[in-house]
């Protein structure tokens, strides 16, 4: 008969232990066998048990394949940031860093190895050691491309889960000549500098992206509206010098009649007070940017 000890850690773990976590609660070699031969256990890895009748997800993978790696494996890149919940990294891939030396190719995973993971940079998630937000965006920096890193750079630091001060406090102390993807990282830190206030949406970051590609310059974001200075009152993005106003609507945020009524008050709040606002909705944005693009021109050469 198991431990209520060993049961009772394989529920907080889907299901699943380690021969060593077994072993330190007080069963043998022996015991285990024996279940595995009564089928009261099952064999999922080299030195990792379960519990019958657990349904296979994507958590119960993370901790198989961590089980499997050992006590000082930290759960990282593209799998952290689905712990996270960073945008665009849905739960998929599984990838475990270990000490630099370390060798487990278990096939669970995929394994990266690190000289310079401390122990600041993790954090207990669930009962699973992850790096940290900030360590996890630096890491992703090697992996993954930069629209889809500068994304989810700009979204954690709009959740709080991580400052753009921290990234660049940690890029500043890791970074080394060589080192893969630091380039792609530092460029993106650049760009977002001192002062940056990144977009609070999807369809703003579209905005942005189209009028880049079309080399107009870059306006203001989350600017607030000129004449309701002592209101908390902004703008999606706001090119100051021609007093133009420009806003990304999405298909549902603004579909309720009193958002609607809202817009159109300050649009006319904003031509009396000498602004043009220029609103822009999803399709048009996703289907026609070419159609922004002359229009921002147009307002700005009028």
């Amino acid at each position: 008969m198991f431990d209520a000890a060993v049961v009772d850690l394989a529920k907080r773990q889907y299901g699943l232990f380690s021969r060593l976590q077994a072993l330190k609660r007080g069963q043998t070699q022996r015991k285990l066998d024996l279940a595995l031969a009564a089928s009261r256990l099952t064999h999922e890895a080299e030195g990792v048990y379960g519990m019958p009748g657990w349904p296979e997800s994507w958590w119960r993978e993370v901790w198989r394949a961590f089980l499997a790696t050992g006590p000082d494996a930290v759960v990282s890149h593209e799998t952290a940031a689905a712990v996270h919940r960073l945008t665009n990294f849905p739960r998929g891939r599984i990838v475990l860093t270990t000490k630099h030396g370390d060798h487990h190719w278990h096939g669970l995973a995929d394994m990266r190895q690190s000289t310079d993971l401390r122990p600041e940079h993790v954090r207990i998630r669930d009962g699973l050691p992850v790096t940290t937000p900030v360590r996890t965006l630096f890491d992703l920096a090697a992996v993954t491309g930069r629209e889809r890193l500068a994304t989810a750079v700009e979204d954690a630091h709009i959740t709080g889960q991580c400052r753009l001060e921290e990234l660049i406090a940690l890029f500043t102390d890791l970074r080394r000549p060589g080192k893969h993807g630091m380039k792609k990282l530092g460029r993106i830190l650049a760009e977002r500098g001192p002062g940056y206030i990144p977009p609070e949406s999807a369809l703003e970051r579209l905005l942005l992206k189209i009028l880049r590609n079309a080399g107009l310059p870059k306006p203001r974001l989350q600017a607030q509206l000129p004449w309701r200075s002592t209101l908390p009152s902004r703008c999606d993005a706001l090119y100051e010098d021609q007093r133009i106003i420009l806003e990304a609507d999405g298909r549902r945020w603004h579909t309720r009649v009193d958002q609607m009524a809202n817009d159109r008050r300050r649009d006319r709040e904003a031509l009396n007070h000498g602004y043009r606002p220029y609103r822009f909705i999803y399709e048009e944005l996703r289907h026609d940017p070419q159609m922004v693009v002359d229009t921002v021109l147009e307002a700005r050469a009028a």
